[in-house]
């Protein structure tokens, strides 16, 4: 309510949780109008890297199902709300095309001003409890791959790719994707070719 206030600013409200409906209905019933006007100025999104609830609970801990998270989203586009999706974090596949163009179908993307997107960055002992988490909870196919990719860096840097690809291909090059990518020395040049396609360099 500060920054709605003393700004100008849009602003992109990110979330885990399922309960963006309440903040955007509280924020109404306060009768803000003008340039003030919350549903002129918030954006709001989800987390949504997993289709499965039961997969994505178990490297997702203590978080809301997925399903709930796109049930509010779809409430919120329903009540004329601006929505983004985000599609992280998201595992290797075994075929990438359709994970993106599920994904797309579940966020409803045409409603969506951008759609987000991110494969799992983890780092140090975090790809050990990932790992650990998709094993214990009976996902033997998912972790295999992602012990393959997270202990050989051309198989993450193919994984990323793979899974820009799949989406670029679901999104065109009219602005909709915006795929965030850690680059190095040497990837840089092949994701900087594609800016234009929704490449965003980290």
């Amino acid at each position: 309510k500060v920054i709605l206030e003393l700004t100008n600013w849009h602003i992109r409200l990110l979330s885990k949780s399922n309960l963006l409906p309440q903040i955007a209905e509280e924020l109404q019933r306060d009768g803000w109008c003008g340039l003030h006007n919350p549903k002129t100025r918030i954006i709001y999104g989800v987390s949504t890297g997993s289709l499965g609830d039961k997969l994505a609970s178990v490297f997702e801990a203590d978080t809301p199902l997925v399903s709930k998270r796109i049930t509010s989203l779809h409430w919120l586009q329903d009540h004329g709300f601006r929505t983004f999706g985000m599609i992280c974090p998201s595992l290797p596949q075994t075929d990438y095309t359709k994970f993106a163009e599920e994904m797309a179908d579940a966020i409803r993307w045409q409603k969506c001003e951008h759609v987000w997107a991110e494969v799992i960055n983890a780092r140090g002992e975090s790809f050990t409890r990932t790992h650990d988490a998709l094993l214990d909870g009976g996902f033997t196919d998912e972790a295999a791959r992602f012990h393959h990719v997270s202990h050989n860096k051309p198989a993450w840097e193919a994984y990323a790719r793979e899974t820009f690809d799949a989406h670029a291909e679901v999104y065109g090059p009219g602005g909709k994707l915006r795929f965030l990518q850690y680059v190095t020395k040497d990837t840089r040049d092949w994701w900087a070719a594609r800016q234009n396609e929704g490449a965003i360099l980290l």
